[in-house]
C-alpha cells in the first residue's frame, strides 16, 4: 500500500512539472518590422501587425521619454505628434511613423514600446545624422 501511495505521489510530482514560465506569453502582436533605418531626410514607414489588441505603452527619443497622458493608445486610431516625429495608429493593424529631417550630425533613435496583455514588443527607428 505504501508503495502505491509513493508511486502515485511521485507520478503526480513528475506530471505537474512544466517548462513554461507563468505569465510568459507568445507573440500576439506580430509586427511586420521591428527595426527601421532612415536617412537624415524626411522619412516615413507603415508597419502592420497581425494582432489587434495592442497599445503603445512608451515612446522615447534618444532616451527622453514622452508623456502619453491624454492619449488613449488603446483606441483603434490616434496620433502622437512631436516636433521630430509622429506616430499614427490608422486602424487596429497599422502604425504609420514619420520623422522630420534630422539637421544634427548625430543619429536619432526613436523607440516605441507596444504591449498586448503580458506580451511586450517594440519598434526601433534609427535616423542617421546629417
Amino acid at each position: 500500500m505504501k508503495k502505491i501511495i509513493a508511486l502515485t505521489l511521485l507520478l503526480l510530482v513528475v506530471l505537474s512539472c512544466s517548462d513554461s514560465k507563468d505569465g510568459d506569453w507568445d507573440d500576439n502582436i506580430k509586427l511586420s518590422q521591428k527595426e527601421v533605418e532612415f536617412s537624415s531626410t524626411n522619412n516615413n514607414v507603415e508597419i502592420s501587425t497581425e494582432g489587434t489588441g495592442w497599445w503603445i505603452g512608451e515612446v522615447t527619443m534618444n532616451g527622453e521619454q514622452f508623456d502619453l497622458d491624454g492619449i488613449d493608445t488603446t483606441k483603434e486610431n490616434f496620433i502622437i505628434e512631436q516636433a521630430e516625429f509622429s506616430i499614427e495608429r490608422k486602424n487596429s493593424t497599422e502604425i504609420y511613423i514619420s520623422m522630420q529631417q534630422n539637421q544634427s550630425t548625430t543619429e536619432r533613435v526613436l523607440l516605441i514600446g507596444l504591449q498586448a496583455g503580458n506580451y511586450f514588443d517594440g519598434i526601433k527607428v534609427t535616423q542617421s545624422g546629417n
